[in-house]
């Protein structure tokens, strides 16, 4: 969604599109005709847009829509709503394409971000409030063309003061009363302003705020107008390109522009609910990534990088192929990235001149179509990259691909006897997984509370998410999706090594293949990740130190399957035993002192006086964003757990953590059956599931196949696994995983640990004031005030005048 719009102007023959934006009586209008006036003034060719364009029909829905014709606002859903004002904007887009080509400076009074702003009032949840945002955001700017915004400047001023504005306004030409649909809800105001600070901080390159009112009092105009021009100004053309191109202008007047019409995409075709590729698809998708058929691909410069983030994005929503995503939603999005990569000179200072920073800087995304969970894991075990994978909580794993097969990992190496057991097992899990997940979602549907006329499509993905997790107890380990990885080139290599010194063979294969595809792409950085004395050594290091520690650990320790899922938390190690010892830590940046003379001074001081220090380190907390200096690093927790693999893979998502370590997967510590599952009459179905992944994985052990017999587990089993973290990570961690929203088996595992942290550090724990707390509007009011404060106190006073 992300534009280019803080660099500077770069290409003489393109306008510059400016969006102004803000709630209703925000002064947009007044600030709209001063820019205009100022820029023509200075020489600009100008071209201006209001929107909605009520003078024109393209808004005739949109008219009857604010007087109330189809109801109250909240009777039009949010994306019903949309289609009225992006087919408004569609019909202008042909002349908004035209200035920009003739090199002008285009200006609208509002644009897509009001639709988002208005409409995404609508969403109780931030999270189905912002797939709302992608999904206006393709429609316009993807499906019907509309030219996107370089910048969105956003003029924030609170809904009472806005609404006290709007009465001053002139009579308008839509409507016939003091204020529209949305002008008379002062709540719909207060949470119109929420959604465009949300937008102002989801993505900041597209969206500029000005904050409109300081101290309560309402800035001047002149004030107000000289904060844009301070935001535009490294953006504008130079006078003298758009003097010459008036001055090679033709003579003749231009010929206004066909609308153009909506066509279908050429490069996938859609028959009975199954998208495939057209042959321009394939063709086109040959220039873009490195293998078009193979698991595991990497990207060529087609690919913008924004492009690719965008797309990997929508692995957690879309159950597809990424390459048929890639067409089917991004393609016309795509353009060849011009800049030359110099393969030689990378060769000269990887190999000859030994620099390993180079590959730092360089991120190189890679995917890993149809992997189990159980490579997913194995890749997702480096910290230092990001990682995305299908989420079970959208996504019905219950579909078959082309060959009428459930989608579950099958290992190439099992004899025939094993698979055709295999087979027959994960057939039998999956499709009582179909069975119940399908009618759990109409149970859970049906004794859902929300009205009739509300229950949208909104209602409908919630009410599927809420189904999906109560059914994802049952996915296999060997369930197949996509995993996207986004890593530096030595973080990559680190990942290849890792995954050929692996006993799983399809980790060594995914090793193998990600190599090869990766190389297609970056060859200097890993011309050293198999070389025998280089990485093939390491390969031999890792994989032979493992065997040791096994074969030891098989030789010493007893068996042991016994685990009491009452204690599903042991706070293993704490350090240091008492939270204020770090207060020597928190004042080292602040004093003279070294940290053996700070120790000395502070050994002296009262209780009162050290927790005094860590008090003000905590600060004036408003949100759970707001996290302690890294002092806190110093403290460490160290967690032995006992949960289900559905838990320990929303956790383990978190990066920054120290020896993060899980015990080999097995389903003889048990499970549990959800209450919900059995209130639907589903327990029994639901039992069978575990039932035949115990048998199955009994078989792949008695067969000699030990580790794969992993695959059969399922994710409502329980495992054990470790995890260190420092205190600066605890406040992330046990705020955001015990927040109203998250999955509830996670959210009662972290509520126990910060139970037993709280034991042992309690001032930290009291610090950490919104865990199992939603969000406040009252602090997110008092943080935007305080932020206000804080720049008027630092604003530079020419800035200001």
């Amino acid at each position: 969604m992300e534009s280019d719009a803080t660099q500077p102007f770069a290409n003489p023959n393109r306008g510059i599109f400016i969006v102004l934006e803000g709630t209703d009586g925000s002064g947009k209008g007044t600030q709209f005709e001063i820019l205009t006036k100022q820029l023509r003034a200075a020489g600009h060719d100008v071209v201006t847009f209001d929107f909605p364009q009520y003078e024109s029909p393209s808004s005739y829905f949109v008219k009857r829509y604010l007087n109330g014709e189809y109801g109250e606002a909240d009777a039009v859903g949010p994306y019903t709503g949309s289609l009225f004002y992006a087919l408004d904007r569609y019909d202008a887009a042909p002349a908004i394409k035209q200035a920009l080509a003739d090199g002008k400076v285009v200006l609208a009074n509002r644009f897509t971000a009001s639709n988002m702003a208005h409409q995404g009032t609508k969403f109780d949840s931030a999270e189905q409030r912002r797939g709302y945002f992608v999904w206006l955001d393709n429609l316009e700017f993807e499906t019907l063309g509309i030219p996107r915004p370089d910048l969105n400047i956003v003029l924030r001023v609170p809904a009472e003061t806005a609404q006290q504005l709007v009465d001053q306004k002139a009579e308008r030409s839509y409507t016939d009363k003091k204020r529209d649909l949305h002008e008379a809800d002062i709540n719909h105001l207060r949470k119109a302003v929420t959604v465009y600070d949300d937008l102002c901080q989801l993505f900041p390159k597209d969206f500029s705020r000005i904050d409109c009112v300081r101290n309560n009092e309402l800035l001047g105009i002149e004030t107000i107008s000289k904060l844009i021009r301070q935001k535009l100004e490294p953006m504008l053309p130079p006078v003298h390109v758009i003097q010459q191109q008036l001055l090679h202008a033709p003579t003749e007047p231009a010929k206004q522009p066909e609308t153009p019409s909506v066509t279908a995409n050429p490069y996938v075709e859609k028959q009975a609910g199954i998208t495939k590729l057209t042959e321009a698809g394939n063709d086109y998708l040959a220039t873009a990534v490195t293998n078009t058929t193979g698991n595991v691909y990497g990207f060529t410069d087609t690919f913008s990088p924004v492009t690719i983030a965008a797309a990997m994005a929508r692995l957690s929503r879309r159950g597809d192929d990424m390459r048929l995503t890639l067409m089917d939603e991004f393609a016309h999005a795509l353009s060849k990235d011009n800049k030359r990569k110099d393969e030689q000179l990378l060769h000269r200072v990887i190999t000859a001149y030994g620099d390993d920073s180079v590959q730092q800087l360089v991120g190189i995304p890679i995917v890993v179509e149809e992997g189990s969970n159980l490579l997913a894991k194995k890749l997702e075990w480096g910290r230092l990259a990001a990682y995305l994978e299908q989420s079970t909580r959208y996504i019905f794993f219950d579909e078959k691909d082309a060959q009428g097969n459930y989608k579950y990992y099958i290992p190439q190496e099992f004899d025939p006897a094993t698979r055709k057991a295999y087979v027959q097992s994960m057939d039998g899990i999956f499709e009582r997984y179909s069975r119940i997940v399908r009618q759990m979602t109409e149970y859970v549907r049906e004794h859902d509370s929300t009205p009739a006329n509300e229950r949208d499509g909104a209602w409908k993905a919630a009410t599927k998410a809420q189904a999906c997790d109560l059914c994802r107890a049952l996915l296999p380990i060997s369930v197949k999706a996509t995993i996207g990885i986004y890593a530096s080139g030595q973080a990559l290599e680190a990942m290849i090594m890792r995954l050929l010194a692996d006993d799983l063979p399809e980790a060594q294969q995914a090793g193998q293949n990600i190599l090869d595809e990766a190389r297609k792409v970056v060859p200097a950085f890993l011309e050293r990740a198999d070389k025998p004395e280089r990485g093939g050594a390491t390969v031999a290091y890792l994989a032979n130190t493992r065997h040791a520690v096994e074969k030891l650990a098989a030789d010493i320790l007893p068996p042991s399957h016994n685990s009491d899922p009452n204690h599903a938390v042991t706070l293993t190690d704490v350090w240091p035993r008492n939270e204020l010892d770090i207060v020597p830590e928190i004042l080292y940046s602040h004093s003279s002192l070294s940290l053996a003379q700070l120790r000395q001074e502070t050994d002296t001081w009262s209780y009162d006086r050290k927790a005094g220090v860590l008090e003000a380190y905590f600060g004036e907390r408003l949100n759970r964003r707001h996290r302690p200096g890294r002092a806190l690093e110093k403290i460490h927790y160290s967690w032995d757990i006992f949960c289900d693999y559905g838990t320990f893979k929303d956790l383990q998502r978190h990066r920054i953590v120290d020896a993060q370590e899980w015990q080999i997967l097995t389903p003889r510590y048990g499970y549990e059956v959800p209450g919900a599952i059995d209130q639907a009459g589903l327990s029994d179905l639901f039992e069978e599931c575990f039932d035949m992944s115990l048998r199955l994985h009994s078989m792949l052990q008695q067969n000699g196949y030990t580790n794969q017999a992993q695959y059969a587990v399922l994710h409502g089993h329980r495992m054990r696994w470790k995890v260190t973290y420092n205190a600066r990570e605890a406040f992330h961690l046990h705020e955001l995983r015990t927040s109203p929203q998250g999955h509830p088996t996670y959210r009662k595992l972290v509520l126990q640990m910060h139970d037993k942290l709280a034991e042992v550090h309690p001032i930290l724990a009291s610090a950490m004031k919104f865990v199992n707390q939603g969000e406040n509007p009252e602090l997110t009011r008092l943080a935007a005030e305080r932020y206000t404060q804080f720049k008027l106190q630092n604003l530079d006073p020419q800035t200001e005048a």
